[in-house]
């Protein structure tokens, strides 16, 4: 079994890349830890997928590893099923350093089951903006506040609306097409209204 030493990760439910990483994230330093080196697929359906790995092709005793492509480097958390249940990248300087030496990795053979695809990557920061337009919007104040509602639309398009009906649909809709320019509206409208208190 091959281990690397003295590393940092930084597990989520979610992969996010290292620069996407936070000040306030639980960051791990870990002194030693084994690395499995699989197939480019395999590593990429296990870092895209809900995951169950066989215990059986991993030793018993390891609940968090590294797994490399030669190519990238992730940390994985597993329960005791061998559902993965965090995934945290490396550094950069870290990583690159594992992969100079992946020749060196002797290769293994991973047994997993794909339990549900993932087709696409959100980043951590789309992930955020979207909870909270959707907390936002989901806020019952908001649909009986009309001074509010007219105040986001007009921020936003620069257009007076009295219906708010019409108001709350629109930024409803806009939600789904440019969550950007609602996310935007509503940090500039909630600050506005936070400094006019």
């Amino acid at each position: 079994m091959d281990y690397i030493y003295d590393i940092v990760l930084n597990f989520h439910d979610s992969y996010y890349e290292f620069y996407e990483w936070k000040r306030e994230d639980k960051i791990i330093n870990v002194k030693r830890i084994p690395i499995y080196k699989i197939s480019n697929t395999d590593y990429l359906n296990i870092k895209n997928n809900e995951v169950i790995i066989d215990r059986n092709s991993l030793d018993k005793h390891n609940k968090m590893f590294l797994l490399t492509s030669s190519i990238e480097v992730m940390g994985i958390i597993i329960d005791n099923d061998g559902k993965v249940i965090k995934r945290s990248s490396l550094l950069f300087e870290e990583a690159d350093e594992i992969l100079e030496d992946k020749d060196n990795i002797k290769k293994s053979n991973i047994k997993y089951k794909i339990i549900k695809h993932n087709n696409k990557y959100i980043s951590r920061l789309f992930k955020e903006k979207d909870s909270y337009v959707k907390k936002y919007l989901s806020n019952n104040e908001l649909k009986e506040n009309e001074y509010i509602l007219k105040y986001i639309y007009y921020d936003i398009y620069n257009i007076e609306e009295d219906n708010t009906e019409k108001i709350y649909k629109e930024l409803v809709e806009l939600s789904k097409s440019n969550i950007n320019k609602l996310y935007d509206g509503l940090r500039r409208v909630n600050l506005e209204l936070k400094n006019n208190l």
